[in-house]
């Protein structure tokens, strides 16, 4: 069973990008993954200063690194703030890929992003549906050394798209969605399994 993060770059109570990590999350726990929906609202993770990360790394950010480590595919649901992804997932990403001097593990900045597969999901209100951020967000983690599913997804028109129980009204984005999330499943597997 594949243990997938699901997680979104946002933290706004009625964000679209939360819903959709939530639809992504359901879909694959159906098709048999052991997932772990992460909020990032659940971590005390400062502003990244390199003068605070020299007094120490601070304990949340050590414990989000472990999730990452922990979970060989991730679907990474991201808004976009003025055509790029948000300052709160940047900023996630800089701590969780920081190494930590003279930690045993964790002294490795790039240890809880190598190798993942990793799919990437937006949801705007606009047409695009927050394509410009995974256009942004995709060298990052190619940078980081995760392994990119080349299918993704991004929804427009998001204020319309979800019911009031949050589920996603249009068969044909909840297959867009089915498809990134079984794609990634697919890939972490065979990533995974032991070389014949």
């Amino acid at each position: 069973m594949t243990k997938l993060l699901v997680f979104a770059g946002s933290t706004r109570q009625h964000s679209y990008n939360r819903r959709l990590a939530q639809v992504a999350a359901g879909m694959a726990r159906e098709a048999g993954a052991d997932v772990t929906l992460m909020e990032l609202s659940d971590f005390d993770i400062p502003l990244y200063n390199a003068d605070l990360e020299a007094q120490g790394t601070p304990a949340d950010v050590i414990r989000l690194k472990e999730i990452l480590w922990q979970h060989p595919a991730w679907i990474i649901c991201s808004p976009e703030y003025n055509g790029s992804y948000t300052a709160l997932l940047k900023n996630t990403i800089d701590w969780a890929s920081s190494p930590v001097k003279g930690h045993p593990e964790w002294q490795d900045g790039t240890r809880s992003f190598r190798g993942k597969v990793v799919g990437m999901l937006s949801a705007s209100p606009g047409a695009l549906g927050g394509l410009r951020s995974q256009s942004h967000l995709g060298p990052l983690l190619t940078n980081l050394e995760c392994w990119l599913a080349p299918k993704a997804f991004a929804l427009g028109s998001a204020g319309s798209a979800f019911d009031e129980s949050g589920a996603l009204v249009q068969q044909a984005h909840r297959d867009r969605v089915r498809a990134v999330v079984d794609q990634v499943l697919w890939a972490a597997e065979r990533l995974q399994a032991p070389a014949a």
